[in-house]
């Protein structure tokens, strides 16, 4: 049985989310929707936590933009049935 994910481990899945699905642009409105999913999670909303979660989304913009992106998936060729009997 898996472990239930940390606080932490949620947030920075939420920030790896968001991220990627920004494709690393976003604008203010988006940074504000993105505080209040984090604050859902329990995440106080002060200036601090504010801006160490920017320091976050910044580093994760940039390592989107020098990392190669994933390759699209292949399909999975359908597996074959054995003849019938």
């Amino acid at each position: 049985m898996a472990a239930a994910k940390s606080s932490v481990e949620k947030l920075l899945e939420l920030a790896g989310q968001f991220i990627t699905k920004q494709q690393g642009i976003w604008e203010h409105e988006d940074w504000e929707a993105f505080l209040s999913k984090a604050g859902a999670l329990g995440m106080p909303m002060d200036d601090e936590c504010k801006r160490n979660l920017g320091n976050i989304l910044e580093a994760g913009k940039y390592f989107y933009g020098i990392m190669p992106q994933a390759p699209a998936g292949k399909k999975v060729a359908a597996a074959k049935k054995a003849p019938k009997k």
